[in-house]
């Protein structure tokens, strides 16, 4: 289980306290402007009051609490009760009836749970709140495949629900909108009438916050809001939870609240399997257990039978397989995926080329689709394009990717035409894709009902030195999900 100590850990880096504009002013200023003039006395920030954690355990679900107070802060005046704006037909969690409770005192709250523990009930109660209200809504999400995604669950639930990315305007006097939050950056600096209407902002993968060549985005747009508005943060992976929550109440001058459970609903086992060695090795069970053993057969069939501290510094030192020994590899994993029915199953790659390299290896593999499944693929496809020009439908990327799905067999990275990539996650929603290929953005929050997750490989170069996957946020949260809470299953990573 996640230690709970790591909810408090410090931010890698400062948040900013200055607005886009604030920054631009300063840089253009010389230093001799600077030194000749009268400086203003620096505002002072707010106190801020963060309660002791209050540690619960119901069910067997531990839950923790506790929020961030102005010094000044005065707790509203009790309410009449009144419906709650939204039910559903299970009963909720502790983390989630906490957060309903911060949403129906008008205050923010910032959740943080395990994926497919539920954190999107927390927004959806967020949305009815604000519809019920008569007020505005935004719902952002870091990437256009997620915000496409919500859309189409949101559309189920709320009638009055728009879309705004980059590629697709839908309804964008919708009463709630989704986008991505670039979109709502763009809003805020071209100062859009829009802003002024909303209530509540929904900020889905908030830990996005700390990559460091998008954080900048959501730092910015949190910052430019207004202070009436209210959050909803929603994260799978936040280790400082303690110094956000602080630093939104400085920024705002508003109560923050945070709910923690380390309750994970779908048990995960962690398997290894070395190039060129024989099958897979546990590595980890069900209970979270580390199967030592098992690990030392693993690196000694990578380091070639030396002891494992030796087989990690000979793995580190090895070249890669070559496309050959790679591409046996896969056809391998694969037949163990398709063997122990363990699909649908998503490989990922660290780039676009190689997804479609993976996806292209397995063309003449036996079919993962019945024929019937096939025709609706074709069928599905065909009208999805119907939309394209003729320029557009005779791309490779647009002929060569049917008979792959036909197959059972999908590729998503982000040089796909967005209704490409739209269709191929219509079909692994809806279970004609069984083996999908895609890049790690595909990892960020998309709900997918994937049994089986494959790395093909551990270490991803970005510029920076190479980092190991296990390290990045992707890998967290790349892992199997269910589609459903109602729903048992068990999630494989391999």
């Amino acid at each position: 289980m996640t230690d709970i100590d790591e909810l408090f850990g410090a931010f890698d880096e400062a948040p900013a306290t200055q607005t886009p504009d604030e920054r631009g002013a300063a840089r253009k200023r010389s230093r001799s402007e600077d030194d000749g003039a009268e400086r203003a006395p620096p505002q002072p920030r707010p106190a801020v009051r963060v309660t002791d954690p209050v540690k619960e355990d119901e069910r067997g679900r531990n839950v923790t609490s506790f929020a961030a107070y102005p010094a000044d802060y005065a707790a509203p005046a009790p309410r009449p009760p009144r419906p709650a704006a939204r039910t559903w037909p299970f009963e909720l969690d502790g983390f989630q009836r906490r957060a309903v409770a911060c949403i129906d005192k008008t205050e923010s709250v910032l959740v943080s749970a395990h994926t497919s523990a539920g954190k999107t009930v927390c927004a959806e109660y967020a949305i009815a709140t604000a519809l019920r209200d008569g007020q505005r809504v935004v719902y952002t999400s870091p990437i256009k495949a997620l915000s496409n995604q919500k859309f189409r669950d949101l559309q189920e639930i709320f009638s009055d629900v728009g879309l705004m990315t980059g590629d697709i305007t839908i309804n964008p006097q919708a009463s709630c909108l989704v986008m991505t939050t670039e979109i709502l950056r763009s809003m805020l600096y071209r100062g859009s009438e829009l802003v002024r209407e909303v209530k509540w902002v929904v900020y889905d993968e908030i830990h996005y916050m700390r990559d460091r060549e998008r954080g900048v985005v959501w730092e910015e747009s949190i910052i430019l809001l207004p202070h009436t508005v209210r959050f909803v943060f929603l994260s799978a992976t936040i280790p400082n939870a303690r110094e956000f929550a602080a630093w939104i109440c400085q920024t705002h001058r508003q109560a923050c609240h945070v709910v923690y459970t380390d309750y994970r609903p779908t048990p995960l086992v962690h398997y290894v399997f070395a190039s060129g060695g024989e099958g897979l090795h546990l590595v980890v069970d069900e209970a979270g257990a580390f199967r030592e053993a098992n690990f030392e057969t693993a690196m000694a069939c990578l380091g070639g039978g030396a002891t494992a501290p030796d087989a990690d510094d000979a793995g580190k030192r090895r070249r890669r397989p070559s496309g050959r020994q790679a591409e046996t590899d896969l056809k391998r994993i694969v037949g163990v995926v398709r063997q122990q029915q363990w699909q649908p199953a998503i490989v990922f790659a660290f780039s676009k080329a190689q997804c479609e390299r993976n996806a292209v290896a397995l063309k003449d593999e036996p079919s993962f689709n019945a024929p019937d499944e096939a025709d609706v693929v074709e069928k599905v496809y065909a009208s999805a394009l119907e939309a394209l020009s003729d320029d557009d439908k005779a791309l490779p990327q647009v002929t060569t990717l049917l008979p792959l799905l036909k197959r059972g067999i999908g590729i998503h990275h982000g040089g796909l035409l967005p209704i490409v990539k739209e269709v191929v996650e219509i079909l692994f929603q809806e279970g004609f894709l069984k083996l999908l290929f895609a890049t790690e953005t595909f990892a960020i929050g998309i709900n997918m009902p994937a049994r089986t997750v494959v790395f093909t490989e551990t270490r991803k170069f970005d510029g920076a030195p190479p980092r190991a996957s296990q390290r990045s946020g992707a890998f967290r949260l790349a892992r199997p999900r269910r589609r459903r809470i109602s729903v048992a299953s068990k999630g494989r990573l391999l």
